[in-house]
């Protein structure tokens, strides 16, 4: 039992590696002789005009010939430039940058490309900023509310349960998204558990995961208890702390107690379970999970 534990304790770490499905940006300023002088501003200090392009969606990455921010700048001196909104720093998951070579001044149009995508449904506001000068603007880009539901409060279930996913209800609220990778773990004892991850597609900013340790090795028709075999875990992924779950049920957990029942399709390799019961929230506050369902294909 208690390495059963450790282990569903331990694995739950993995559930990080949703994060690392966001990709990291790291950017270095090119400084070739001649970096150019410009401002955001004409010659009387006002802000020039901005203009953005197409439909921002919160969960959805923005295509970069689709969704752009065209800014216009004066252009004092010839050479090199790099912009970045907000000093390189993402603003709801998003920000928006260009570099190139000014060859000639006067006026001209940047086509700033998004990095990132907006976790939340509001309002972004951005700042722009010239070293040359150091004259500040900016500009708001609007995000649209994307189909489904996430982290941020529930909704319609757009999942189909025909194919890879998962899904279950707290209160009025309801969570689903499609299953990621779902994989028969060995520990170095030999102890073999079914793990499954999933994550919510609208907004990308939370993950599902389900451990349950197999006595035989073999996925098998049966119930387990998160009382003593198994782990459920909801997890808000911009949360670093790998101890913070937004829900979660295990052999650790006091005064929570949810029982998932297995059935297995051995010749196409179709898991599908149900399961219900008590969770804990962040502030250990017991609640109740209804509804839940997961189907996957093992690998």
């Amino acid at each position: 039992m208690k390495r059963i534990i450790l282990f569903l304790v331990a694995s739950i770490g993995i559930i990080v590696f949703l994060n690392s499905c966001s990709k990291e940006y790291s950017f270095e300023t090119p400084t070739p002789p001649g970096n150019a002088i410009f401002s955001f501003k004409d010659s009387l200090g006002n802000c020039l005009p901005d203009s953005v392009h197409g439909t921002f969606y919160n969960g959805v990455l923005p295509g970069s010939d689709t969704a752009y921010v065209e800014v216009q700048v004066r252009v004092d001196s010839i050479g090199s430039y790099a912009i970045y909104t907000d000093d390189k720093t993402f603003q709801n998951g998003l920000m928006f940058a260009d570099s190139g070579y000014f060859s000639t001044t006067g006026y001209a149009t940047i086509k700033l490309k998004p990095i990132g995508q907006a976790i939340f449904h509001e309002p972004i506001p951005f700042t722009i900023s010239s070293l040359s000068d150091s004259t500040v603007c900016s500009f708001t880009v609007y995000v649209q509310d994307s189909t489904g539901t996430g982290l941020g409060g529930g909704g319609t279930d757009t999942t189909s349960l025909s194919d890879t996913a998962w899904k279950f209800s707290v209160d009025a609220a309801t969570f689903n998204g499609p299953v990621d990778s779902a994989f028969i773990y060995s520990d170095t004892s030999g102890a073999k558990f079914l793990t499954l991850y999933g994550y919510t597609p609208a907004t990308g900013d939370s993950a599902f995961a389900v451990s349950i340790y197999l006595p035989s090795g073999e996925i098998a028709d049966s119930n387990y208890s998160t009382t003593t075999s198994a782990g459920v875990y909801f997890k808000d992924v911009r949360d670093t702390v790998s101890t913070h779950y937004i829900y979660h049920a295990d052999p650790t957990t006091t005064n929570a107690s949810i029982t998932i029942t297995l059935t297995y399709d051995s010749v196409n390799n179709i898991v599908e379970g149900t399961f219900s019961g008590t969770a804990v929230d962040l502030s250990g506050n017991v609640i109740t999970i209804s509804n839940g369902r997961f189907r996957a294909k093992v690998t």
